[in-house]
């Protein structure tokens, strides 16, 4: 513990000390900082602690790449961190940077429902295998008490977003989460599937928006703007009520008249157009999302998939983003085995043994393959080179096969064996073959003398 409060303390001076940090937040493996002046951060001294594996500049973020154990390093410097700073100073640099980053916006609303949508994902894996193996009743109490575990968080997205969405911008979030509560409230879901309906004279087409992300996003991104708005005509001292009273009753009805069925359509479409491409040509797509999957994951940009893998799942009950992304996982994998391997049997480098080894743990039992990216791969041309040779052939494989994801999950043993991919059968031989791949390039061709170190 002493290690991380100074390291802690060492990480918050070099990114410009407390009076430099609007926010922070942490995902499974880094420390993201929204910083007043990027300049200040001291990135050599940063990557000289034991403890960062790297540090990313993605999103408007400064990234501190720490490993699974991120979480006690980010309570130390919650702790450290000054509490003199003005709500305006936070809100109008984290304004600023939101409105230029689309990554850093979907990563904020997603993160901290990643555990718990993981979570409720198995439970819903669980189930299923419980079904096909005819132990457990799809009509019985249990059942039924389960799955409302399992779809409790999914079907509720609208809400859990919204909330998550507004506090990114700094709103309300409450009211960002009762606006999405609106679209599941039981007197309009009543009306999904209706015909003829009118709001004010005009047509009202009721759509069932549970799982939906793309409407709440489009909805937050209005309530944020009237939000600002208000607070610039409305006095202080009445803004508690009346300002929130507002946006219900504007936003609501506009949300089911245009923004609700406008977000519907884009989500609609986006799903459409990457079963067209697909479509077009499997092993192509496969192949091409197989290689670079790993590598938005430096630049942060694979949260902007995670959109389209729900909206996928609402659709068409599986999906293929998922079904290629999870070769691209046992690639990296494969790579850090292949030094595990090649530092127990050919070098005997006790160091480098017990970092790949850790981190393939880590990989397989987790799904967190961060700590290999940026311990690992990253810092060698020719092992990032096999990780997209090894990703590229297991994503066209599962997207020939056609592998899909059944659920939003992390890719992991136990996601396997829950059967959270179908045909489970193909997923295995694609993901199999990524990971003996790469862990055979990487111990006969991997591992270069000048990167060793």
């Amino acid at each position: 513990m002493n290690n991380i409060n100074g390291e802690s303390e060492a990480i918050l001076k070099y990114v410009g000390g407390p009076d430099n940090v609007n926010n922070l937040v942490h995902c499974v493996t880094r420390l993201r900082f929204d910083l007043k002046d990027d300049s200040k951060v001291d990135k050599d001294k940063l990557n000289s602690l034991p403890c960062v594996l790297s540090v990313v500049k993605s999103g408007g973020q400064e990234q501190v790449v720490i490993g699974t154990n991120v979480a006690d390093y980010y309570d130390v410097i919650q702790k450290k961190l000054s509490d003199h700073k003005t709500a305006n100073s936070k809100e109008e640099k984290t304004d600023k940077k939101a409105k230029l980053s689309i990554t850093k916006t979907i990563s904020g609303a997603f993160m901290p429902l990643l555990s718990v949508m993981a979570g409720a994902g198995m439970v819903k894996a669980v189930l299923t295998v419980l079904a096909n193996l005819h132990w457990l009743s799809e009509t019985s109490t249990a059942y039924l008490v389960l799955s409302a575990a399992g779809n409790s968080v999914f079907y509720f997205l609208p809400i859990f977003v919204g909330i998550t969405l507004a506090k990114e911008f700094k709103a309300d979030p409450f009211v960002g989460g009762a606006l999405g509560a609106a679209l599941l409230e039981p007197n309009f879901t009543q009306l999904v599937g209706k015909h003829g309906l009118s709001l004010f004279g005009m047509p009202l087409d009721a759509i069932d928006y549970s799982t939906t992300v793309f409407p709440i996003f489009v909805i937050i991104g209005v309530y944020i703007l009237l939000d600002r708005l208000l607070k610039k005509i409305i006095p202080q001292q009445i803004q508690i009520f009346l300002n929130s009273m507002i946006c219900l009753i504007i936003l609501v009805p506009a949300t089911v008249l245009i923004f609700g069925p406008f977000g519907d359509t884009v989500g609609k479409w986006i799903s459409a157009i990457i079963m067209w491409l697909f479509g077009k040509s499997r092993l192509v797509a496969g192949l091409l999302l197989g290689m670079v999957y790993p590598f938005l994951t430096v630049l942060g940009l694979h949260w902007g998939l995670v959109p389209i893998t729900l909206q996928n799942l609402k659709m068409y009950g599986g999906d293929v983003i998922g079904g290629v992304a999870v070769a691209a996982v046992w690639a990296q994998i494969g790579v850090s085995l292949g030094i595990f391997l090649y530092s127990l049997l050919k070098k005997k480098d006790a160091k480098l043994k017990g970092l790949s080894g850790s981190v393939t743990i880590t990989g397989i039992f987790a799904g967190v393959t961060e700590p290999i990216l940026y311990g690992l791969i990253m810092p060698s041309k020719r092992l990032m080179i096999i990780t997209a040779i090894a990703g590229g052939i297991g994503g066209a494989i599962n997207a020939s096969l056609h592998v899909v994801v059944r659920a939003f999950q992390i890719d992991n043993i136990f996601s396997i064996l829950m059967l959270m991919y179908k045909p489970i059968g193909f997923m295995i031989l694609g993901s199999a073959i990524s990971l003996i791949t790469a862990a055979i390039l990487t111990f006969f061709w991997g591992i270069n003398p000048k990167d060793q170190q």
